[in-house]
């Protein structure tokens, strides 16, 4: 990182300096690790402050000081300063949000643009036929930056000698017998793959659906049907997770590209956690309708959680927050109609984030005194 090198470089020219490099993480990237090690050795110190808890600069007469909370050490004490070097960390484009906007592609909380899958896909978009490379993902080396330019060009002159983009099968359908056009599933579709046609009638351009689900879990009259994850087949799964003992389950609906991922490194990594979980995938978080968590409550299950991907990193862009609405209204009509709201619970894992899901599992059993 940058703040290391200059702090080596103030070492160089005074060795006597104290120099203290204040961070909330450090960004290493293969080699850098060497300036690290340097920086160590050279007696520069390193305190780790809490995301919460950012520095604070004063000034008393004239002479400047740094408050800061050591993470690692668990206290605060005050840094006496002759100089203060800010260095600022590499985020994504201002223009991130248009070009996202306009593209139907997801971003993560640093304004870098997200791929469709860190390994199996990581110079694709979710959006066919946009390839991904470089510092727009994440910052990167000069010669990282060039190899994935390589592998981006050839990934895009695959469609470009094809002549056509293969979509999923995985689509929305919809019956108009019982639309009355209300909009919610056009206006709420975030690649705007539905349009009204001239009798004003919601139309799925097949090309552009993704399969979320949102549209379908929403639907007030149920008029939509995703192909392979109908209401009808969800519902089957339901049924047959809890016909036997459902007082001591816990039904899950994990979404299939994070949450059930790390359902997946939580086994990989042999993690221990209660067996009384039974999941359900789903495409995404918000493909879960409020009538299957409402089915799941009235066979008498323990509990009901929905696991989806980390804000904002959605693979379906804004699928984890639209989840995030719907599961706020589904405890207020569970408690209505007589039900434990707070044994519906909602949480955020990555797919590298096995530990996660095996705590979460752990306190559910707990918490429903299961265990």
């Amino acid at each position: 990182p940058v703040s290391v090198k200059n702090a080596l470089a103030i070492k160089k020219i005074n060795k006597d300096i104290n120099v203290h490099i204040l961070y909330r993480d450090l960004s290493m990237v293969k080699d850098e690790q060497i300036h690290l090690q340097a920086a160590k050795a050279a007696g520069i110190k390193f305190v780790r402050f809490p995301d919460d808890r950012y520095p604070e600069v004063t000034k008393e007469d004239g002479n400047l000081s740094v408050n800061v909370y050591d993470l690692l050490l668990g206290s605060e004490y005050k840094l006496p300063s002759d100089l203060l070097v800010l260095t600022v960390g590499f985020t994504g484009d201002e223009t991130i949000d248009a070009i996202r906007g306009h593209l139907k592609v997801s971003t993560n909380k640093e304004g870098f643009f997200q791929e469709r899958h860190i390994k199996l896909g990581p110079l694709d978009f979710p959006a066919d036929g946009v390839a991904l490379c470089g510092c727009a993902k994440n910052p990167k080396t000069l010669k990282e930056t060039c190899e994935e330019g390589i592998g981006a060009a050839m990934r895009a002159s695959i469609p470009m000698k094809n002549g056509f983009i293969e979509a999923e099968g995985i689509v929305a359908d919809i019956d108009l017998t019982n639309c009355n056009s209300c909009s919610i599933c056009w206006k709420r579709c975030p690649y705007g793959a539905i349009k009204v046609n001239e009798n004003k009638e919601p139309e799925v351009i097949k090309a552009l659906c993704k399969g979320c689900g949102l549209c379908a879990a929403d639907c007030p009259k149920e008029c939509i049907t995703i192909v392979h994850y109908s209401d009808e087949q969800l519902l089957a799964q339901v049924e047959a997770a809890l016909e036997e003992n459902p007082e001591k389950k816990i039904l899950g609906f994990v979404c299939h590209w994070c949450a059930l991922g790390g359902v997946d490194m939580a086994g990989v990594s042999r993690l221990q956690y209660p067996p009384n979980g039974r999941l359900i995938r789903v495409m995404c978080s918000a493909r879960v309708p409020t009538k299957l968590i409402e089915r799941a409550y009235e066979l008498g299950a323990a509990g009901v959680l929905v696991a989806g991907c980390e804000f904002p990193t959605c693979h379906y862009i804004t699928g984890n927050y639209a989840c995030e609405s719907r599961i706020k209204r589904a405890r207020k009509k569970l408690a209505k109609k007589g039900y434990n709201a707070d044994n519906l619970w909602l949480t955020w894992c990555s797919a590298a984030d096995g530990p996660k899901f095996a705590n979460v599992m752990r306190d559910m059993v707990k918490e429903l005194g299961l265990g």
